[in-house]
């Protein structure tokens, strides 16, 4: 992924109605680790489908080549994704980041009005849960 995110302005309805077109492309190759990508072909569709959501050919083009284009590098460079898990860009309605150690951190977010609990490992591993409405209020009378 990316290390010099696009910092941009953007509403949640803007973010979500990209992710959604770029979660429903068909994915041809993926590569997890450091050198993540997750590419999709680059044809006349998808161009269309993106540029229909406010994604320019020209943006979609610096992200791949005449024959696919990574949607990871894209969605993260351009600001339009917070996290990617179990192949689905995510984009946080809130979230709160607490580093615990060096190389880790612990983030509080929501997602499609359901709260999670990740855990992050900057080697890119990930452990996520979606916490009950038991485990909220716990935490925020333990807070309170």
């Amino acid at each position: 992924m990316p290390n010099n995110p696009v910092v941009r302005d953007l509403n949640s309805l803007e973010k979500a109605n990209v992710l959604e077109v770029l979660n429903d492309l068909e994915v041809i190759e993926t590569n997890g680790g450091e050198e993540a990508y997750v590419l999709v072909e680059n044809n006349a569709d998808n161009h269309k489908r993106l540029n229909d959501v406010g994604i320019s050919s020209e943006t979609i083009n610096k992200y791949g080549d005449e024959d696919t284009f990574c949607i990871l590098a894209l969605a993260f460079s351009e600001g339009y994704c917070d996290f990617y898990d179990d192949g689905e860009l995510i984009a946080f309605e809130e979230s709160t980041e607490v580093d615990v150690q060096e190389g880790k951190s612990v983030v509080f977010y929501k997602y499609q009005n359901k709260h999670h609990l990740a855990i992050l490992q900057t080697e890119g591993r990930l452990y996520k849960t979606e916490l009950t409405k038991a485990q909220i209020e716990r935490i925020k009378n333990t807070i309170t």
